[in-house]
């Protein structure tokens, strides 16, 4: 077996730090059992709210430390950038790069994107990766500080012997840079560069523990400066060995370690832990994010996608850069989901306890108490909802935008009943002015509330409730216990039920008001003589002829050259055919009509799209399935002579000798010709319904549209008759209605059609169209794709007006050249479905819905 280099590094970089956080785990096992949730609630429930906000004060100046990087590798770079960007770009690169990670290419994506218009990229990123190493130049000065007991921390290091070596190679890390750099010579970076680096990580790192100090002294606790530092510089190496992003998991248990052996509770540490997470790592990375929002919009996006910046050129990172590009092109979008999921979670654990305020004791003694029992119900419904509504929010539609006005009214209704505090009124604010400035963006009417959608959302509101039901219990429990103000159990249950119960109504309230006073339309009736001007000046196809039938609604191109016509039936959108009209206008008019179904929440679908106009669907995200193909007879090669038509000349020489005739007629028809073609249509249907959508049926409006061909008997009694389907090409003929009846002579079928080539041939016509035969081989091998196999038992089973068995037989006697038609259905989409509802249009079953 050939040896992988590449494939056991990608494998170690992710087997590595698993490794690594659990052994950190397995050593901290005992302080875990030690922990006390109810410390950490009564420490919460003691922090005044401007305490809060100072301490996310702090945090957010911490975080600005960083901006430094940026403007030094800039300087160094000798560019000059707006300080507004710079300061936007290090926040959202840092930001990102404490909560997604990826060893810092989050960063990195981030800076590529907004510097490129200022610097040429390959300078750009050399100068990030010198960068890069000396982002930890400060952290290893604090470890060699720690081990010279500036801030002191030995008891751990003694306690866990396993940290000595973390915390020695740490401590070396940056005089082995310097040696390093040194050796590679001046053109790699300047000693002022890695100076300035370095004393920016040195001010970021410390701040940092400058943060966790002041959250713990907001805490009540009174351990010396110096220790904390002491212990966070131990917590922050054993974080930075794990390579998890902030660190998450192996530097919170060393730092709870380490002050517990400071005699600080298991409670106050981590709620000090949970706060530091709060105002370090997650509020910096929402303003980072409603940064992104404004920075990678227009230009950028577009250069993201059309120019992958670095992309094959450096190859970072492989798949991992590819996605981080993908999801900085649409992180507009995942903005305000990910904000107001985040309130949703934040709602979540303030509903959960009582407020702890004045105002709510005010409330309490004067307001019965059901009616704040029915505030805070509302209030978790709000955040409920938000959840819920986060993924039609990244979709941006009006519906999820108008429901999440509602809610928050909701949620205010409920704040204003509990107590109004900074906290939940800042998360609803938030949510609110956010929603407020993106509402231009909201261009989509809905999104399709699927079966799959209703799982996902029932799924995720148990886990919401039910969580929300486990907590409060167990925190009903820990507080019984030592008299800290909880909910009782029976009102957690009390509060989860009415909240479903809210949040269910509300929904369908909402719904069925939003579709009664929103009904958007999409595309338009018939109009006979627009069409007719589309087809008789710019052409179309074999299914144009069709939009006669007036079963159908259509969607012009903006300059009314071009059309598809579609039908709606359940979800679907179902066009007919390839568009018909000016072909150059095909791709915009396809991208508008798809644009236009998706924003009204529709899933779209083609039935019978030609073979050699498959890349441009494919290029929309189409899949595909072969319903069949057609027999197209060369008119110019077609003949009656010869051994192996001796059975049509046969037949053509038996009807001429009985007398029987053909003739075409034009229209516009009389009636009592109307009404012997009825006479013969009802016999052939033998009381059978008729179809529609991709077949013609019997309408004398759509009869008196194209020329009939017409069998009559010696008698001028009428056998049979041929409904013309103009294609709208040169030279092209074909035929939807061919119907005949029953005990009339046998041939007439093969009769018909040779004395309708003769006709064709006489006026000039090159080609004709048979029609379609299913494939009976499509998915019948066992190999075939399991859909196919299904989709193909479905749609073989389907009977028009007569068995399919021995179709194709029937025609390859004519010598056509067969073409493929196909059904495109988006990709993720069930194909069996898709089949399934287009045979109901054909059909013409109950959920065939024409749009108003």
């Amino acid at each position: 077996m050939r040896f992988n280099k590449q494939r056991v590094l990608t494998v170690a970089k992710i087997i590595l730090p698993i490794i690594l956080i659990a052994f950190i785990f397995y050593q901290g096992q005992n302080e875990l059992r030690s922990l006390s949730l109810k410390e950490s609630i009564r420490a919460i429930q003691q922090i005044p709210s401007w305490k809060f906000i100072l301490l996310i004060v702090s945090g957010l100046a911490a975080v600005a430390t960083m901006f430094f990087y940026d403007f030094f590798l800039l300087r160094s770079l000798q560019v000059k950038v707006p300080i507004g960007l710079i300061f936007r770009a290090s926040w959202i690169a840092n930001s990102f790069n404490g909560i997604i990670g990826f060893g810092g290419l989050a960063g990195m994506g981030v800076r590529t994107a907004l510097y490129r218009p200022f610097v040429e990229g390959t300078r750009l990123l050399k100068a990030i990766g010198w960068m890069a190493p000396t982002l930890i130049s400060g952290l290893s000065i604090l470890s060699a500080l720690s081990l010279l007991n500036v801030f002191p921390a030995f008891e751990v290091l003694d306690l866990k012997k396993w940290l000595w070596p973390v915390i020695i190679g740490v401590a070396f890390f940056f005089p082995v840079y310097l040696l390093f750099t040194f050796r590679r010579g001046s053109s790699s970076i300047r000693p002022s560069s890695i100076a300035l680096y370095s004393l920016v990580s040195l001010a970021e790192w410390f701040s940092a523990g400058v943060v966790v100090y002041f959250i713990l002294a907001a805490l009540g606790t009174d351990v010396s400066f110096s220790k904390v530092i002491g212990v966070f510089i131990i917590a922050a190496t054993a974080g930075l060995i794990s390579m998890v992003p902030g660190g998450f998991g192996s530097f919170d248990l060393v730092f709870l370690i380490g002050m517990q052996r400071a005699g600080v509770e298991e409670g106050i540490v981590l709620t000090g832990l949970l706060i530091y997470r709060l105002v370090y790592y997650l509020i910096p990375f929402v303003i980072g994010v409603i940064f992104s929002a404004r920075e990678f919009s227009g230009p950028v996006v577009k250069m993201i996608e059309d120019k992958p910046i670095v992309g094959p050129s450096v190859e970072v990172g492989g798949v991992i850069w590819r996605l981080q590009l993908r999801f900085l092109s649409k992180v507009r979008h995942f903005t305000l989901a990910l904000i107001t999921l985040l309130a949703g979670i934040a709602i979540w654990g303030l509903a959960i306890l009582p407020p702890n305020s004045t105002q709510y004791e005010y409330l309490e003694a004067r307001l019965p108490h059901e009616l704040l029992l029915l505030a805070n119900s509302f209030f978790l419904m709000a955040g409920l909802l938000y959840v819920l509504l986060a993924p039609s929010l990244y979709r941006r539609t009006k519906r999820s935008l108008y429901m999440i006005y509602g809610v928050s009214a909701f949620a205010l209704i409920g704040m204003a009943l509990r107590g109004f505090n900074l906290i939940s009124l800042s998360v609803v604010l938030i949510v609110l002015v956010l929603v407020t400035m993106s509402r231009s963006a909201f261009h989509r009417e809905r999104t399709l509330i699927t079966t799959t959608r209703l799982i996902r959302a029932a799924f995720a509101g148990f886990l919401y409730l039910g969580g929300f039901i486990f907590f409060g219990y167990a925190f009903y429990t820990l507080g019984s216990a030592d008299g800290t103000k909880v909910y009782p159990a029976h009102e957690i249950f009390m509060f989860a039920a009415s909240a479903a119960i809210f949040a269910l109504v509300y929904t369908l309230v909402f719904i069925r008001l939003f579709n009664t006073f929103n009904q958007p339309v999409l595309g338009e009736k018939l109009d006979m003589q627009k069409v007719k001007d589309v087809l008789t000046e710019e052409g179309g196809n074999y299914l144009s002829h069709l939009a006669f039938l007036g079963d159908k609604r259509f969607f012009f191109s903006e300059s009314g050259r071009s059309f598809i016509q579609f039908s709606q039936t359940g979800n679907r959108i179902m066009m007919l055919g390839d568009p018909s009209g000016n072909p150059e206008e095909h791709s915009q008019l396809i991208a508008c009509f798809l644009r236009r179904v998706e924003d009204l929440g529709y899933i779209p679908n083609i039935y019978q799209i030609q073979a050699q106009n498959m890349s441009l669907y494919h290029d929309f995200g189409f899949n595909f399935f072969k319903l069949g193909e057609e027999a197209i007879v060369d008119m110019t090669t077609f003949t009656v002579s010869g051994k192996k038509r001796a059975g049509l000349r046969s037949i053509k020489n038996r009807f001429e000798r009985e007398g029987m005739t053909f003739e075409v007629v034009s229209p516009p028809f009389s009636e009592a010709l109307l009404d012997q073609l009825r006479d013969v249509s009802d016999e052939w249907l033998g009381g059978k319904s008729e179809k529609g959508f991709s077949l013609g049926y019997f309408n004398e409006s759509y009869l008196n549209q194209a020329p009939i061909g017409i069998m009559r008997d010696a008698n001028q009694q009428m056998l049979g008759f041929m409904t013309f389907m103009p294609a709208y090409q040169e030279g092209v003929l074909s035929i939807d209605l061919m119907r005949f009846r029953p005990d009339g002579p046998n041939g007439i079928m093969d009769a018909m059609f040779i004395r309708l080539f003769d006709y064709a041939t006489e006026q000039g016509y090159h080609t004709f169209n048979m029609g379609m035969a299913p494939l009976s081989s499509v998915g019948e091998d066992e190999t075939s794709f399991w859909q196919e196999r299904v989709a193909a038992d479905v749609f073989n089973n389907i009977r028009y007006m007569y068995s399919f068995t021995g179709l194709r037989r029937y025609k390859e006697k004519y010598d056509p050249k067969w073409e493929g038609r196909y059904l495109a259905y988006r990709k993720r989409q069930s194909l069996t479905i898709a089949i399934l509802k287009a045979t109901r249009l054909i059909s013409k079953k109950k959920d065939r819905i024409l749009l108003p």
